[in-house]
């Protein structure tokens, strides 16, 4: 009884962090309280098989099997009936790699390969929850042949061996953390020590000797320890401190079980009740979420959430049922078989069906269009000084520079094929805007990220002053950050600019191009509503003919001008206060894309963006040669 009010903690926990209801901040680590029940309870059920003289690995697996498999290929063929009408070409492409992971029991090293968990791109993944599931098989396929293994050397060694991979595992995942976090996130290696932990408390005689020396109900100890990692914790990096406190929080509610959890008391009924489905309950509700993300571009309403949380309950009663139930009460391997073929019949029709809808898509590449713009080259997106390679460069002697951050990287493709810039070079690094006293310095940062892009944008001057034949300074960012975001000045200190330090910053390299005798163009950001509309996605969403839902555009993904400015409008007023103190010109590219009070996202069929603010190469390609935008800066330059 105990263990079914975990699941139903454990569950909880993760549904509430999911459907983003307030209370726990740190919900997703019921999934950390789940590995250390299933490492119990396997290792339970084969040790004591294995000291009884009785285990076998193939009843084991059935067993496994009969347990597992059902309710999540019953998911499996329900969500992918579902997806092309949900998902758009080229996320249906990476959930067929997702399906074949799920099937194959490597979802968890598909989704590591694809995202991280906490990227907002995950969230739009139907089968991201499948990595734990993953992650848990891969255990059970290690496990018996571990414990055999152990069992060899002799039992009394059982304790410090799962003890010294307990700490080797645990070590590795803080290692990873340091040196690829989403591989700790997500690889059995690095998870390994949760499950470890439970299964150390499956080992005889742990339960009786704490019986005899602890008198007092330790759930007053373990469950407040577990609201604490649950709601509040103490880091922000996972799995740390956060899941050290929920695991050993877990073990020590199941060596030492709690009356508390043991109640037979009315109010209980309900854990019991979710505990019991907890299985189907984590195995339905995450698709819902994902689907509805999906089509709600700017995040899905508050009330959906209290929408589609019954319905979960709903569908994990009818898979709980009709699923699960019977296939635990098929008796041998044969009829088990029999009777999971009609599922994977109804799993290879949808499948069939998406594979259609994939091979009827049409011509356009989508992942080509929706990848990121580096320019000529990923090699232009530079991480120390600036260099003049080769990659970076179009002409023998190139008369123009372009200069700043993702969004000079973005305009490379329109205007590499313009006669009228003489042959271009790509002086761009991610996140640094062209200012030689402030940059960028956000959290997520190396310490030293700031300095380093002031430092290279000081490269980029040392460059111009020995190339006299650079004529023309091309410069872009997305000014927005300064606004936004953590900024160092040149000092190392965290500042927040006022308007009139940007203006000076950006006027101070306006004046260092112009005293080498360069003319300067400055070229605005493309226009846009922030972060949270992804126009690039509506738009694809759009040429597909998917139905989508937003409160800033409408289907065709346009948008008012109005909110545009609004939301730009500190970088519209710094760009026109730059262009009155250092007598220079900045190119509108909002100009370009808003007629009439609204701004397309889409001009004669070809997608602009890529993302919410970045154009897509055809995009920049469109504005380049239809607007003739290389002619513009030239003609502008002073």
């Amino acid at each position: 009884m105990d263990i079914q009010v975990l699941r139903a903690i454990a569950v909880l926990s993760v549904l509430i962090f999911h459907f983003d209801l307030p209370g726990l901040n740190k919900g997703f680590l019921g999934v950390d309280i789940f590995f250390v029940i299933s490492g119990y309870l396997m290792s339970r059920v084969i040790v004591d098989e294995m000291d009884e003289g009785r285990f076998s690995p193939a009843s084991f697996y059935f067993r496994r099997a009969r347990r597992l498999l059902p309710a999540a290929w019953v998911m499996l063929a329900c969500v992918t009936l579902l997806a092309p009408w949900a998902l758009t070409i080229s996320a249906l492409h990476d959930y067929a790699t997702q399906l074949a992971g799920a099937l194959g029991f490597v979802a968890n090293i598909v989704l590591w390969q694809q995202s991280g968990y906490f990227d907002g791109e995950a969230t739009l993944k139907p089968l991201l929850h499948t990595w734990s599931l993953a992650l848990e098989e891969q255990y059970y396929f290690v496990l018996p042949l571990l414990l055999g293994l152990i069992g060899l050397i002799g039992r009394r060694w059982r304790a410090s061996a799962l003890l010294v991979l307990t700490l080797a595992s645990f070590a590795l995942c803080q290692w990873g953390l340091r040196h690829e976090p989403s591989g700790a996130f997500y690889l059995l290696p690095t998870r390994a020590w949760e499950l470890l932990v439970g299964s150390l408390c499956a080992l005889p005689g742990w339960q009786a000797r704490l019986e005899g020396r602890v008198r007092v109900d330790m759930g007053w100890v373990w469950l407040p320890v577990m609201a604490f990692g649950l709601i509040a914790g103490v880091d922000d990096v996972h799995p740390r401190g956060d899941a050290l406190l929920v695991v050993l929080s877990t073990a020590g509610l199941v060596l030492m079980p709690s009356a508390m959890l043991q109640s037979q008391r009315v109010w209980m009924r309900p854990l019991h009740w979710i505990g019991d489905q907890s299985y189907s309950l984590y195995l339905v509700h995450w698709p819902l979420i994902a689907l509805a993300k999906n089509v709600w571009l700017q995040g899905a309403p508050a009330w959906l959430s209290w929408v589609l949380l019954p319905v979960s309950f709903g569908l994990a009663q009818l898979s709980y049922r009709y699923v699960e139930q019977p296939f635990r009460r098929v008796a041998t391997p044969a009829l088990l078989v029999r009777r999971l073929s009609w599922i994977l019949l109804g799993l290879a029709l949808a499948s069939a069906w998406m594979w259609h809808h994939l091979q009827t898509a049409g011509a356009v590449d989508w992942r080509k269009v929706r990848q990121p713009n580096y320019g000529l080259s990923a090699t232009c997106d530079f991480e120390g000084d600036f260099e003049d390679v080769s990659a970076c460069r179009v002409g023998g002697r190139p008369r123009t520079l372009v200069w700043g951050d993702s969004y000079a990287m973005h305009l490379m493709p329109g205007l590499a094929p313009s006669a009228a810039l003489g042959g271009l070079v790509q002086a761009t690094r991610s996140s640094c805007a062209p200012l030689l006293s402030h940059a960028r310095q956000v959290r997520a940062d190396p310490a030293d990220r700031g300095a380093r892009c002031m430092a290279f944008n000081r490269s980029v001057l040392a460059y111009l002053r020995a190339h006299p034949q650079i004529e023309f300074v091309v410069l872009s960012a997305r000014w927005q950050y300064f606004f936004d975001d953590p900024v160092v000045d040149a000092q190392g200190r965290i500042v927040k600019p006022t308007h009139d330090e940007l203006i000076a910053a950006l006027s101070q390299t306006v004046k260092a191009v112009r005293r080498m005798g360069r003319k300067v163009i400055i070229v605005s950001p493309p226009a846009s509503v922030g972060p949270q509309l992804d126009l690039g996605l509506c738009a694809e969403r759009h040429l597909q003919g998917l139905v989508s839902f937003m409160h800033q555009a409408d289907q065709r993904c346009a948008f008012a001008q109005s909110d545009h400015e609004r939301y730009q409008a500190p970088v519209i007023a710094l760009l026109d206060a730059v262009a009155q103190h250092a007598g220079v010109n900045v190119v509108r590219l909002d100009k370009l894309t808003c007629r009439n009070g609204r701004c397309m996202s889409v001009m004669d069929g070809i997608p602009l963006y890529r993302d919410a603010g970045h154009l897509s190469r055809d995009g920049a390609r469109y504005l380049g040669q239809r607007q003739d935008l290389g002619h513009i800066l030239v003609s502008m330059a002073r």
